[in-house]
């Protein structure tokens, strides 16, 4: 019976992934945590996030949807994502997320409530998100909620806004995964567990990528948020 539960959280993390390019691991880790230890779950979710992510951008597109821009917000990501793993042992973990999350959680619910809120986004906005998103996600494992609520700001569309999720995931879970080798985390048992997961994992994708291309952009941002403003409670409750 375990094993229909799990495979049932996969596949429904999975299609939010397939239509909004995140909330893979912050919808999949909690209930899965009934099942397994953190240690060993968190190098599968993250590399499942990363086969998720390849799904993604190797479907046919009509189109180029990473702009130059968005390019440069990946590479700094990257980038202060090592900054982070660097800096990990010198910050209060738990307030930086404390705050972070509050933060979040105000931001999405202004837009879920029609506040209008922008900013004139230049070359440099990019390369300074880039920068702060790797950088939570090299020290607090975090980038859904502050990436989403960028990407709303920036005003993409639904295609955009999946693919340069999926990048900017690659990215980074490449880097948290030599991360994980170089420690001892990823382990045999971690592919075993990956290779459990992938069926479902690729229905899932599969379905939320049908689903992206009929929602609205209007639905479509509502539902970023949604996921956004639960996610950072459930960020902050941890």
């Amino acid at each position: 019976m375990d094993y229909y539960w799990i495979m049932l959280i996969i596949a429904m993390a999975s299609l939010i992934k397939g239509m909004t390019g995140f909330g893979f691991a912050l919808v999949a880790f909690p209930p899965l945590l009934i099942f397994y230890s953190p240690k060993e779950l968190i190098p599968v979710l993250i590399l499942c996030n990363l086969l998720a992510s390849l799904m993604i951008i190797l479907q046919k597109k009509k189109k180029r949807l990473v702009n130059t821009q968005f390019r440069s917000l990946i590479v700094f990501g990257a980038l202060f994502t090592i900054v982070g793993v660097l800096t990990l042992n010198y910050i209060s973990e738990r307030a930086l997320m404390v705050i972070m999350s509050i933060f979040f959680i105000l931001l999405a619910s202004l837009s879920l409530l029609g506040v209008k809120y922008s900013f004139k986004l230049t070359d440099l906005s990019y390369r300074v998100a880039g920068a702060i998103l790797g950088f939570l996600t090299g020290s607090i494992s975090i980038s859904g909620p502050p990436l989403a609520l960028f990407m709303n700001v920036a005003k993409v569309d639904n295609q955009v806004f999946r693919e340069v999720f999926s990048w900017f995931s690659i990215v980074t879970a490449t880097i948290a995964l030599i991360g994980y080798g170089l420690i001892g985390l990823l382990t045999m048992e971690t592919i075993k567990m990956t290779m459990l997961f992938l069926p479902w994992l690729f229905v899932g994708s599969f379905i939320g990528k049908r689903l992206n291309q009929y929602a609205s952009p209007a639905l479509f941002q509502k539902i970023s948020m949604v996921i956004t403003l639960l996610s950072s409670v459930m960020l902050l409750l941890k």
